[in-house]
């Protein structure tokens, strides 16, 4: 619903607009005159008590600014995950349509990763085990988070994960396990930023991303839109997406420390928070493009070129798009045979066309 403005919420702007008009009347008649009256220093703190009070309509729109309220509709901040899942009769995944040359019958490789990396490494699940139900499937290919990932990897209670690279504390974590990873590169993926579709903004450059969550560029207006703040949303420490944005954005700057309430933990919910953000247009998220154009889709936001580009598959492949993360099947350097078995293919050509159907860039 809009917001609709009543008398009730203009009478402190007429409140302001008259005593301030009043004073530069004085000033420029005192100015022209040349005579400036000498006030005593109880004039004079009440005239700046007036003038501070005379802003406070200011102060409490930029509070209103600042309040965060849920207002869009959805129940739930995360997808339905259960259209992904392996060997189900309705399913979302990506099919080769054609046998391949490898397949598991026992001792599956257990698979984990980003949520947004599920629909790949279940569809890779699907195509390669054989004799397995949906019901046995989830207890081998899991998803959750990230962090949840790579902790069940460096505990052993994983074999692959598949995810965007590590954050520099979940690699430290793996060194206190005293465990050696294997990173192998399977695709590409863009990192996007995205506004309410209402916002007149359509484009943004690096630097101005990074000034933005650096709290230097506060003011939509400073970048082409219109006078409003800007609230940058961020995702949760070690999540996939925050370490892309401080890897692959930020590089060198530090971000600013969000507003409690702008750190979101869950993928979904920075998408639906950008888009229902108390029925204003001036917020700010990010993620990843698969993930947000084709899992999480929400038609109240709209992605943003950057460096007037936008991410799409030929932008990424070419490497045209700024911000390109590398995916990674990530594995104990002491592997299985199956598990090396698994990557390689993945690696192959089969293994590549089923992430370029699935929506990703793959290698080839």
């Amino acid at each position: 619903m809009a917001e609709q403005f009543t008398m009730y919420d203009l009478f402190p702007w007429l409140i302001i607009g008259t005593f301030w008009s009043g004073v530069l009347d004085a000033v420029y008649y005192q100015s022209v005159v040349g005579q400036f009256p000498k006030l005593g220093k109880r004039q004079m703190t009440w005239l700046i008590g007036l003038c501070l009070i005379s802003l406070l309509p200011l102060y409490q729109q930029f509070a209103k600014n600042l309040r965060y309220v849920h207002t869009y509709s959805d129940t739930s901040s995360e997808l339905n995950l259960k259209q992904f899942r392996p060997f189900m009769k309705k399913s979302h995944l990506a099919s080769l349509g054609h046998s391949t040359n490898l397949r598991f019958v026992s001792h599956y490789p257990r698979l984990d990763g980003a949520t947004a990396a599920y629909p790949i490494y279940s569809a890779i699940a699907q195509t390669l085990y054989k004799g397995m139900t949906a019901k046995q499937a989830a207890k081998i290919v899991r998803v959750g988070t990230t962090p949840q990932a790579f902790d069940r990897l460096i505990h052993k209670k994983a074999d692959v994960v598949f995810m965007a690279q590590p954050s520099t504390k979940q690699l430290a974590a793996a060194k206190r396990a005293d465990v050696k990873l294997k990173l192998t590169q399977i695709g590409s993926e863009a990192f996007v930023f995205f506004v309410n579709k209402k916002n007149p903004v359509n484009s943004l450059s690096v630097k101005q991303i990074q000034s933005i969550y650096q709290r230097k560029t506060i003011f939509w207006s400073s970048v082409g839109g219109r006078f409003e703040t800007i609230l940058p949303f961020q995702r949760a420490e070690n999540s996939g997406s925050q370490t892309a944005m401080e890897k692959l954005v930020m590089r060198n700057h530090q971000l600013a420390k969000p507003v409690k309430y702008q750190e979101v933990d869950g993928m979904g919910g920075i998408i639906d928070d950008v888009a229902g953000y108390n029925n204003r247009t001036n917020a700010l998220g990010y993620s990843f493009r698969f993930y947000t154009t084709k899992m999480k889709r929400n038609k109240k936001i709209k992605l943003l070129r950057v460096n007037g580009i936008e991410p799409n598959m030929t932008t990424i492949r070419h490497g045209g798009y700024p911000f390109i993360a590398k995916i990674y099947a990530i594995s104990r350097r002491h592997q299985t045979k199956n598990t090396q078995r698994l990557i390689r293919w993945v690696q192959g050509r089969d293994g590549q066309q089923l992430i370029d159907r699935t929506g990703y860039v793959g290698l080839r």
